[in-house]
Parts: C-alpha cells; structure tokens; sequence
C-alpha cells in the first residue's frame, strides 16, 4: 500500500512543523516545550503537538496580548 498525502490538518505536529507554522525557530518552539509553556508529548526521541492544543495555546496567547 502506497502512502498518499491528506490535505486535512494532520492531528499531531512535530516541533518543525509548529515553527514553521508560526514563523519562528525551531529553538523557540523547543524552549516553549521545555519551559511548559506549549503542551506537548514525548513520542521516542522527538515532540509531538497536537494540533487542536496548538490552536488553543495560539488563542490564549492572543487573549493574553
């Protein structure tokens, strides 16, 4: 079976993927992670966030500002 490529929002997203996302370093979404502040989960050796708690981070970041 080949893999094909979904255009729907897949529900995990790696720490490359969020700062690219945000226009940011990856450092800067790593420090995020690191500090507590952008929920995320240790999956193996890398990060996972999901996309629906990077939404509502985004949200109470914009609340907070």
């Amino acid at each position: 079976m080949l893999a094909t490529k979904s255009t729907e929002p897949q529900p995990f997203l790696t720490p490359q993927e969020v700062s690219t996302l945000l226009r940011v370093s990856v450092y800067t979404v790593r420090r995020w992670i690191k500090d507590g502040e952008l929920p995320a989960y240790k999956v193996g050796r890398g990060w996972r966030i999901s996309h629906s708690e990077l939404n509502r981070w985004l949200n109470r970041q914009r609340l907070a500002s």
